[in-house]
């Protein structure tokens, strides 16, 4: 966690239509000043000053600076938006270290893949994704039955993949989520015996409408419809979990649907490629049905990977998660209050969590 950088003539320049943003970054720089012996509030006065920079609309960064301007001499309300924005913006993106061990699929027969493979082609123009194992059947076809990042092939891919002379290393890939499938995405409206389901409705709803204004319809991938090929890329194990847990993004570059990949703490695979290329079979094989997924989402995680890594959020979400799996031991003063009680109604869900397998 470092500083927020100090106004200078190049970012006067940058943001020269929009001199009110300024105004709000300064505000920011205010308080930081103001909060130096409190870690929490620093962290999220941080927050607050990094989506002035890295918001990936224009749009976003008048919203949040509107926001600020909007209490700027009330320090307590200052309090409440910057946690607001930690709670409900960065903490639904960020899966705790310690994720679920997905399953590895139980088609082992080999005549059994190439027919379940016939009939995933078969209906994939017949209705939408409903569940985590038909998005990730569709990803698997959409990407060529390759990780993304890596090459390397699903071991259940039909022969033809594997017996092409560019099939690389061979492993059990996975379906990850943009927009994640935990809880506060995924709740159902009827109530379920036991828990605070309220509560998780309460959550829920609270995030669909802060992440409302960042440009991205979210409601769009609630229920089922998170499961939605724009919102689901495939990735073997290692890549899914450093992509869920905010370590790896993509960054849009200037040609549609390609995208630099970025990473924090060194390289992840030596021999990995820098870009990617999202694209979607031919039309014989999948007349739209199978879309890449979407350049909005994509930016939002992006946005949340280096807001919540630069301000130090993703440090403290992980630590907090420790403490309450450890010997429940919390913050003395209580601000981890809110990161127990999102905890305790993840594992009260009996949706999957933790982005799912």
């Amino acid at each position: 966690m470092s500083r927020l950088p100090q106004v200078t003539p190049d970012l006067e320049f940058e943001f020269r239509n929009d001199p009110y943003i300024i105004d709000a970054y300064n505000i920011c720089l205010k308080h930081e000043e103001k909060f130096a012996t409190s870690d929490n509030e620093v962290r999220r006065i941080r927050i607050l000053g990094l989506l002035l920079f890295y918001a990936p609309k224009q749009e976003i960064r008048v919203y949040v600076a509107k926001s600020i301007l909007s209490c700027q001499d009330d320090s307590e309300a200052l309090v409440k938006i910057d946690r607001c924005f930690e709670l409900h913006v960065i903490l639904p993106f960020k899966k705790y270290r310690e994720g679920r061990t997905p399953v590895a699929s139980t088609h082992s027969s080999r005549s059994s893949i190439e027919s379940r493979w016939k009939d995933v082609k078969a209906n994939i123009a017949q209705v939408p994704p409903r569940n985590h194992q038909d998005a990730k059947d569709r990803a698997l076809i959409r990407d060529n039955w390759k990780c993304i990042v890596t090459g390397s092939i699903h071991r259940h891919a039909p022969r033809e993949i594997l017996d092409s002379p560019a099939t690389k290393i061979r492993t059990y890939l996975e379906c990850a989520h943009i927009v994640p499938e935990g809880s506060f995405f995924n709740v159902k409206e009827k109530e379920k015996p036991g828990g605070d389901h309220k509560a998780q409705l309460d959550y829920a709803a609270t995030i669909l409408t802060v992440l409302e204004p960042f440009g991205c319809d979210i409601s769009d991938c609630n229920g089922e419809k998170v499961h939605s090929l724009v919102n689901v890329i495939t990735m073997q194990k290692d890549i899914r979990d450093l992509f869920c847990r905010l370590e790896l993004y993509f960054e849009a570059t200037p040609t549609e649907n390609c995208y630099e990949i970025k990473y924090y703490d060194g390289k992840p695979f030596p021999d990995m490629a820098d870009f990617v290329t999202f694209s979607t079979p031919p039309s014989d094989e999948s007349p739209g049905y199978l879309p890449v997924p979407s350049s909005e989402l994509l930016a939002l995680h992006a946005t949340c990977c280096k807001v919540a890594r630069m301000s130090g959020a993703a440090e403290y979400i992980d630590r907090v998660y420790d403490d309450v799996d450890g010997l429940g031991v919390l913050d003395w003063d209580g601000s981890s209050g809110d990161l127990l009680r999102y905890k305790l109604l993840s594992l009260s869900s009996s949706e999957v969590g933790d982005h799912g397998q």
